[in-house]
């Protein structure tokens, strides 16, 4: 059979040349895993594809007939009728043409089609068990209750069938009564009954049983005969429950079981976090989270609770550790400032310290100072800002030992150094927090910070009802508004937004995921994604331990899950500036059908995008509304995407807004039109006769001068455009030039274009990759999964929720991580396929503050991305990140700096390795 997909081949629509539906079909799509299961589909196709393509087609029917050819073939292996379950379309349409599961080998992995393989095994019980009924009724039946078991079929209806003689022993145990969450979820069925006394039976059965058998027993004596097919007997057998699916205790910190070193701490985090929280956090607590071998544990499961924030203040027990606007703590609090003072109290007057193992009392000797610090460090958590670790160095706890302990009442051979195990992190050169600041008033140059130069966090310590989401808003009265949310279990204090999809463990299975989207009514609309490989990556003859970050020539990578993730730059012996597949610097763009401007088809060919994936021209410059694809009643707008999944083609780039909408009742938002006048949603905008300029409020801060070109190779009729599409300016006028990637944060595009002024001389910045222009702000380069996103994308059924795996959902969510008003998360896909991403001040002239601020979020960033943050892992698309690198530096010495890279290997061991443009990947 030909390698070219063909519309059967891929399910896709078949079309006219000129890209219209033939008259009378809307959609003709044939999927060949029905080809592959179904005789009736395979005759039917020919029929159907008679009726709207020509005889003449001679190349198009020899591949038609080819593809039936192969998919009639084996077509008696009962596996195919599980092949839709597939989410990967090469596995899907290697099962459709296969004849056996070892077919599938290749193509298809257990982990990451857990529903296909799980569908296969019963399947096969099914052929087993069944295989010894003489009666192809009763032997169709009999497998008719391996793959739907439970409600959805039961012993009365197969011995209806006239087989209860022929009833196998395998078969019993499939059918056991199973016990229903809440039978009246069903009472709707009971309006399908064709009768009165039926449908009263189904009225008080419903409301009064407790297993599935007792349901179907008393349908059966009123409701005879038993057809499936029937509305009533139809609607009992496949109903599903419409109620939100249960959560663990909390799903947040569930995620980080797996983080545990000991698979004992793994089944006690396991069940903890499921339903057995009483029993088990106790043992978790004392066994496993005061164990320097479960730091990363524990600092995640901390992460769920209190994340590391910006800023201190409003204290006054602990008063040396206000003003200090970028350090990050855990819970710097009023309620903490109190617990420290009543523990410092407590202390001074014989108190026991707890949490040491070990009766422990404060000497008289200890400075008061000394005390009051340590107390205030023990509730305030300070974080060190390379990994967020929140225990004591090694040093300043010795000499908190030497200094505040009455070694006298220590019963046993405990020495400073045992106790400071509880405290410290295991090894000396550990990330830890220091306490010596902490024993210092701020600097001077902090202490007094006039209001117009200072930073607001508004949603720090979230001032919204309980399972409301604080989210800072642009240009708005007040800066943050409250909207509704979901939480990810009863204990948990994490809450995701209304409407955004959540990636979360399945609590039936261990390492496996589902993904849910928040409702009103809770998390719905759930799907089973895959299961987690914690195994090591095989690279170039040697394993990679999981979650290892190392360079494979220049090219940065990860192995995350099993999958090595890695980032494409040109390597050469001396490092230059350069683009990807060493392209020549020219922009002449053309457009991929992820929604991505390529500065040129070199580019577009090095990400992978084929000859007929890609368009001349930039995408803005297409557009998506002609010919109109929406339908009569609506109005097409512009509404541009950039798809991550590499699958996602062609990627929308329009919304369809009816016409009749009511102003009143559309909750889309604010948007400013192209004369700078802002309407509260699309429909007021559309029913003033407006053209929509952004998708915002009408932004300020930004100039109205145009056109500007983007660090995207976009150009936007303003920076007020660009910075509504979260995009960074990289000079006025149209893009001209693509700038070489270098680590150099200086001008890279020459005479040919004029860079404007930077916000703060001798700033830290960075040269976006491609850009022309250095900018001033925090900037990362982030690395993700497409192999994850690909698997989020197939699971998704509506295109609306496939807009969640595009790049703005991704600096959506990531916003939402950024706590500082003053500060916007903007970005874009590098030359490389990398997500680059900027934090900058949205304020025309920030003070150095506010631009420190920035730099200190996206250093944020980067840890959280890093350790997995439970934050981080759950979102949709934010799961699929893998790592993330720092990529700033100051715009005056860059040049000269280099850079070096960290390598760790599994032993934790450190080699610190010059840059050099080679094999950078050393290991024991």
């Amino acid at each position: 059979m030909s390698s070219r997909r063909t519309p059967i081949e891929s399910g896709m629509s078949v079309k006219r040349a000129n890209g219209r539906y033939p008259p009378g079909l809307l959609a003709f799509s044939i999927p060949l895993v029905t080809l592959g299961a179904e005789a009736e589909a395979r005759n039917n196709a020919t029929l159907r594809l008679l009726e709207f393509c020509s005889i003449e087609l001679t190349d198009f029917w020899s591949c038609v007939n080819s593809t039936l050819k192969e998919a009639k073939k084996n077509e008696n292996w009962s596996g195919r009728r599980c092949c839709h379950l597939a989410q990967n379309p090469i596995c899907q349409s290697t099962c459709a043409l296969s004849g056996s599961r070892s077919n599938l080998n290749e193509s298809c992995r257990p982990s990451d089609e857990p529903e296909l393989f799980s569908c296969l095994e019963r399947r096969e019980e099914a052929e087993r068990c069944c295989s010894t009924v003489s009666n192809d009724t009763c032997r169709s039946v009999c497998k008719d209750l391996f793959h739907r078991p439970g409600k959805q079929s039961s012993l009365k209806l197969y011995s209806s069938k006239g087989c209860f003689h022929q009833i196998p022993k395998c078969l019993k145990t499939v059918a056991e009564v199973r016990h229903v969450d809440d039978p009246k979820q069903y009472l709707h069925c009971c309006d399908e009954a064709r009768n009165a006394a039926c449908s009263e039976t189904c009225r008080e059965i419903l409301h009064t049983a407790t297993t599935d058998q007792e349901i179907l027993d008393a349908l059966a004596e009123k409701c005879s005969p038993i057809l499936p097919h029937s509305p009533l007997w139809s609607c009992v057998l496949k109903s599903t429950p419409t109620k939100p699916v249960r959560l663990p205790l909390d799903t947040g910190k569930l995620s980080c079981c797996s983080r545990a070193n000991r698979q004992r701490c793994q089944n006690l985090c396991w069940r903890a976090f499921q339903a057995d929280w009483e029993t088990a956090w106790t043992q978790l607590d004392t066994e496993c989270l005061s164990s320097n071998l479960e730091s990363e544990l524990r600092r995640c499961l901390d992460e769920a609770d209190n994340s590391c924030e910006m800023g201190c203040s409003g204290l006054s027990y602990c008063a040396r550790f206000n003003d200090r606007p970028t350090t990050l703590f855990r819970t710097c609090t009023a309620a903490a400032d109190d617990v420290a003072k009543w523990e410092a109290d407590h202390w001074s007057r014989g108190g026991v310290i707890r949490g040491l193992g070990v009766t422990v009392r404060v000497a008289s000797s200890c400075p008061p100072e000394t005390l009051r610090a340590a107390a205030c460090f023990l509730q305030l958590r300070p974080c060190d800002i390379r990994t967020h670790e929140t225990r004591l160095c090694r040093e300043d706890c010795l000499e908190l030992m030497a200094s505040c302990v009455d070694w006298s009442t220590i019963v046993g051979s405990h020495t400073a150094a045992t106790l400071c195990s509880k405290l410290s992190p295991g090894r000396p050169d550990a990330p830890c927090v220091s306490l010596k600041p902490f024993l210092e008033n701020p600097r001077d140059d902090n202490s007094v910070i006039h209001p117009d130069d200072d930073i607001t966090t508004p949603c720090k310590n979230n001032p919204c009802p309980q399972g409301q989401v604080c989210i800072l808003t642009v240009n708005e009265r007040k800066i943050y508004r409250c909207v509704p949310g979901c939480s990810l279990g009863e204990m948990s204090k994490q809450v995701v937004p209304l409407s955004s999809w959540v990636q979360i463990p399945r609590y039936d299975q261990h390492g496996c995921l589902r993904i849910c989207q928040c409702t009103l009514l809770g998390l719905e609309k759930c799907r089973t994604l895959n299961c987690i490989n914690f195994d090591f990556c095989w690279v170039q003859d040697r394993f990679i331990p999981p979650r290892l970050n190392f360079y494979l020539e220049c090219n940065p990578c990860r192995c995350f899950e099993g999958e090595v993730t890695c980032s494409r730059k040109t390597c050469t012996e001396i490092k230059i500036p350069s683009l990807p597949c060493d392209c020549p610097a020219h922009y002449v763009p053309v457009c991929g059908k992820s929604g991505y401007t390529f500065a040129s088809a070199c580019l577009a060919k090095c990400a992978g995008f084929t000859a007929n994936e890609v368009d001349f021209g930039r995408c803005s410059s297409r557009d998506p509304c002609s010919p109109n694809p929406c339908d009569g009643t609506d109005k097409c707008v512009r509404r541009r995407r950039v798809c991550l999944s590499t699958i996602h083609k062609y990627c929308r780039q329009y919304e369809c807004v009816p016409i009749d909408c009511d102003p009143q009742g559309d909750n889309s938002g604010p948007v400013c039109d192209k004369d700078n006048h802002q309407h509260h949603s699309f429909c007021a905008m559309i029913r003033a006769g407006a053209s929509l300029g952004y998708r915002s409020p009408c932004l300020k801060g930004c100039s109205l001068r145009g056109p500007v070109c983007g660090v995207d190779g976009e150009i936007y009729i303003n920076e007020c455009a660009a910075w509504a599409e979260k995009t960074v300016v990289d000079y006025y006028g149209p893009c001209v030039a693509v700038g070489l990637i270098s680590d150099q944060v200086k001008p890279r595009c020459g005479d040919i274009v004029q860079c404007p002024p930077l916000k703060e001389p001798n700033c830290i910045g960075v040269t976006p990759p491609g850009a022309c222009c250095p900018v001033c702000g925090g900037a990362a380069r982030l690395f993700y999964s497409r192999k994850q996103l690909d698997k989020i994308y197939h699971v998704m059924d509506e295109k609306i929720d496939k807009d969640f795996i595009t790049l703005d959902a991704l600096l959506t969510a990531l916003r939402r991580q950024v706590q500082v008003a003053q500060c916007a998360v903007r970005g874009m896909v590098t030359p490389e396929g990398d997500i680059f991403i900027i934090v900058q001040s949205v304020l025309e002239k920030p003070s150095s503050l506010q631009l420190r601020a920035c730099i200190a979020e996206t250093e944020k960033l980067v840890v959280r991305i890093t350790e997995r943050s439970p934050k981080i892992a759950a979102e949709v698309p934010l799961g699929s990140l893998t790592r993330a690198e720092v990529a700033h530096a100051h715009v005056s010495i860059a040049n000269v700096n280099r850079k070096r890279s960290m390598v760790e290997d599994d032993l934790g061991k450190v080699y610190w390795t010059r840059y050099s443009d080679r094999f950078l990947l050393r290991m024991l």
